[in-house]
């Protein structure tokens, strides 16, 4: 146990990657993530809207209304269809219906990492402060792959040193994700 470092909580702490040489240098690879599926696709697909740093704060708003729009008219849809065979007013009987039923409403996951936890963090806010949201986050890490190249131009302290450099390497990186739903 004197290898390993124990942090306040109590659990071990990852271990440091090892120092590259002076004549590699890690090359960042985009984190992999399935492709975003479409909107109108049915309420069992989730719903997630990727940030980055870079991502303008109303285009993401935007993004996660129309969502949260799209699974609100699917919800009354289908309310609609099941009701529609009683007698009286359908859209009170929606209403009615959606009231009684007890399955969770359609999420919509906003997801972030590192300098774009910012990010995420303001739209939670700002959809907290939405009288129709319900916000809950959710921490965690996710693995990233690094290339590791050798410098085009670096010269190595020894000639004869003939170090293999690892083609990759992992690094784990920190990840919010931010569910939103209606009420």
């Amino acid at each position: 146990m004197a290898d390993k470092k124990l942090n306040p909580t109590g659990a071990s702490a990852p271990a440091k990657l090892p120092r590259l040489p002076d004549h590699a240098d890690v090359q960042k690879r985009p984190l992999m993530h399935p492709p975003v599926p479409s909107p109108y696709k049915s309420s069992d697909t989730p719903k997630i809207v990727y940030v980055s740093s870079k991502t303008p704060f109303i285009s993401a708003v935007k993004r996660v209304r129309s969502l949260l729009k799209e699974a609100d008219k699917r919800a009354t849809q289908s309310a609609l269809s099941q009701k529609k065979h009683q007698r009286g007013d359908p859209i009170l009987a929606a209403a009615q219906a959606s009231a009684n039923k007890d399955t969770t409403p359609e999420a919509v996951t906003i997801k972030a990492t590192g300098k774009a936890i910012e990010k995420a963090t303001n739209l939670a806010l700002f959809f907290q402060q939405q009288e129709d949201c319900r916000v809950t986050l959710r921490t965690g890490t996710v693995d990233a792959i690094d290339d590791i190249v050798e410098k085009p131009n670096a010269k190595r302290k020894r000639p004869d040193d003939e170090e293999e450099l690892p083609e990759t390497r992992m690094r784990k990186t920190s990840m919010l994700e931010v569910i939103v739903t209606l009420r």
